[in-house]
């Protein structure tokens, strides 16, 4: 037999082995998938759990291998928090269930947290933050400072039951993932890439370093030449690049993470390798040995902001905010990064707060009123919502082309063949949502042909009501309900003031089912007409 089959186990007929060793692509299609057994856990966390733990283990399982592997495999859920800044991690109950029952469904996972909270002599293999309230948000783990100095191994599981297990929630998160816009795309967009090697990436780290560049949240790129964090005194804003590479290596090494949709309160942002991996690591991945080119809209949350909020500013940037404010431009996009998502009392000590005070005062009285009625959370919950409802209408249009891209948020890397078209379709979905910004390209020449400031209107000329609807903020749901209640949609300009006029009015009213029509919009449409 071929030696790179001689792993695979087959059922059935025969005459199936025949069929796939003589299909290329059929035999090779079990490549396709990372292997569940594997998983990382803390050095010498299996050493001490068999010498030191064993009584405690037989409640997890009788059987003391099985038990030992259940409590690594909810270790193995920390691995990540050896790369984040913050070491305590949620982790949803149903998860830890579904990872640890038994065939009669029995609830483990607390047995489990029970062994490694009490851990050895030497002390615990975890610790869990006691201000944990039911109904809020799931427990938090953190892996003790012993083990997150000891660092990560690889570990193959043994047992077939836990295996099955894992095969089982691969499977159900897999195939979440390719009923999913962005995550489908993704999947169909990871078999196109190729990744630089770690050596690769560390002599691209050098020369950065030496160049002075600084990363997204404007963190000095830094050699850590095996220094501790001591050595620096601003160590909180550097970003180094041997950490960089080992999560890279912990995000790639094994296969990519099947992507995955987050819940309401991340607005269904997905999450993979690519979105968690350093921006300029992220750079190196290449189609065919050419570069990806990077599509991002500019401002894009300020100006979510003003459409969520009913805004006056029509395409919002971080540079005419720097301008106004006299505030360094990279400190206005930092801060831009979090100002809407603040606590209320956090947003009037930001340094933005003057410019929003003066010149948008009723959107932040309607933010004040929303952060006061759900909480302060709402405002980034929604901001994301209508992000993920943009990229995936992006996506969609783009997948149905036979373009793929890979997600960052809220931007889309590309190839530069496919880079109009991307940077068009962006351009044109985003304000069908009634959104006013553009995308920016490799951080330089904007594509900027769709936003010609609109001309004014005589009352009897005629215009399109699918170009100038999107232009007055209302959405695509509405805007068709507005050309259905017209009957067409070429219309003349006084037609349009005389359907604003009846709906102001009808609304007034307790039963009207119509259009919403706000002040904001009967001020854009008055700048549409001549004077």
């Amino acid at each position: 037999m071929n030696s790179k089959n001689e792993d695979f186990a087959f059922t059935g007929d025969t005459g199936d082995l025949d069929v796939l060793l003589n299909d290329y692509k059929l035999s090779e299609s079990a490549l396709r998938f990372p292997n569940v057994n594997s998983i990382l856990i803390p050095k010498k966390a299996q050493h001490n759990l068999r010498r030191y733990c064993k009584s405690m283990l037989k409640n997890v399982d009788d059987n003391l291998d099985i038990a030992v592997e259940k409590c690594l495999v909810f270790l193995s859920n920390l691995a990540s928090t050896y790369y984040t800044e913050s070491k305590w991690k949620p982790l949803n109950a149903m998860l830890l269930h579904q990872q640890s029952k038994n065939t009669d469904n029995t609830f483990i996972y607390t047995k489990i947290i029970e062994v490694l909270t009490t851990g050895t002599s030497t002390g615990a293999f975890i610790e869990v933050d006691k201000s944990y309230q039911v109904g809020f948000e799931s427990k938090k783990f953190r892996l003790t400072d012993t083990y997150l100095k000891a660092g990560l191994i690889e570990y193959s599981i043994k047992d077939a039951g836990i295996i099955s297990t894992r095969n089982k929630l691969y499977y159900q998160q897999l195939s979440k993932a390719i009923t999913n816009p962005i995550c489908y795309n993704l999947i169909m967009m990871y078999q196109k890439i190729d990744l630089p090697t770690s050596e690769e990436l560390l002599a691209i780290g050098r020369k950065l370093v030496k160049e002075g560049h600084t990363t997204k949240k404007n963190k000095i790129l830094t050699m850590r030449n095996k220094h501790l964090n001591h050595y620096w005194v601003d160590v909180d804003n550097r970003s180094f690049v041997e950490d960089n590479i080992k999560l890279f290596e912990f995000l790639t090494s094994r296969g990519f993470m099947i992507p995955s949709a987050g819940d309401e309160s991340s607005g269904g942002r997905v999450v993979d390798s690519f979105t968690l991996m350093p921006a300029w690591i992220r750079e190196q991945i290449t189609v065919d040995g050419k570069k990806l080119t990077e599509c991002d809209y500019v401002a894009l949350h300020p100006n979510i902001a003003m459409k969520l909020y009913d805004g006056s500013t029509n395409y919002l940037t971080h540079e005419s905010v720097a301008e106004r404010t006299g505030i360094e431009l990279k400190k206005v996009k930092k801060l831009h990064l979090s100002f809407f998502n603040m606590k209320w009392n956090d947003m009037r000590r930001s340094p933005l707060f003057g410019y929003y005070s003066a010149n948008e005062p009723d959107l932040l009285a309607r933010i004040y009123h929303d952060k006061n009625e759900h909480s302060h959370k709402i405002t980034s919950q929604k901001m994301f919502k209508l992000e993920v409802d943009i990229m995936s209408a992006v996506i969609r249009d783009l997948n149905a082309k036979d373009v793929y891209v890979l997600y960052v948020y809220d931007a889309l890397m590309c190839e530069e063949k496919d880079r109009e078209l991307v940077a068009e379709t962006m351009n044109r979905i985003i304000l069908e949502h009634g959104v006013k910004t553009r995308v920016k390209v490799n951080s330089s020449d904007l594509i900027e042909s769709t936003f010609e400031p609109l001309p004014k209107y005589a009352l009897d000329e005629m215009i399109n009501l699918y170009d100038v609807l999107p232009q007055l903020s209302f959405d695509v749901e509405d805007t068709l309900k507005i050309i259905s209640g017209i009957d067409r949609s070429i219309v003349e300009i006084a037609e349009l003031v005389d359907y604003f006029t009846i709906q102001t009015s009808q609304q007034k009213y307790n039963d009207y089912d119509g259009v919403p029509i706000t002040t904001s919009m009967i001020s854009k449409l008055k700048n549409l007409i001549k004077s």
